[in-house]
Order: structure tokens, then sequence, then C-alpha cells
């Protein structure tokens, strides 16, 4: 387990986590600790969502080709409001 050391934090948001861990019936350290691992989750849910663009990208290009623009859906409706 690693360790850090936090500098220049703002003393109202030291406060802020401080009230919110003893809320939670934690340590400040705990939160601190669930706080960052969650924004580490959230960067690699970004990741692996920006690597499947360009395979989103390419199979809309394929329903495009095969339906034309819009979705199926969308044309169908498109279709049942014209009768």
């Amino acid at each position: 387990m690693g360790a850090m050391t936090l500098r220049n934090l703002d003393p109202e948001v030291a406060k802020i986590l401080r009230r919110r861990a003893a809320e939670d019936g934690r340590s400040l350290n705990a939160l601190i600790c669930d706080i960052l691992a969650r924004e580490a989750h959230e960067d690699l849910r970004y990741e692996r969502m920006k690597a499947q663009r360009p395979e989103a990208a390419a199979i809309r290009r394929q329903l495009e080709r095969r339906f034309g623009k819009g979705t199926p859906s969308e044309k169908l409706v498109r279709e049942d409001r014209r009768r």
C-alpha cells in the first residue's frame, strides 16, 4: 500500500471532509482513500470508453450503409407516421 502526503489543502475542504468522515463513522484517511479510488476507477472507465469509440463508429457506419441515416427504429416510426 502506498503512502502520500497532501499539502496546501484548502482548510474549508479539510473541514468538509472531516465532517463527512465523521458522519460516515470512519476515519478521514479511509474517506480520502475511497474518494481517490473511485476517481481512479472512473478514469479507467473513461479510458475504456475512449478506446471503444472507433469500434462504435465502425458499427454506426455499417448501420448507416445498411439502413441509411438515422436508426432503424427512427425510420420505422417515420414510415408509420406517413400512413
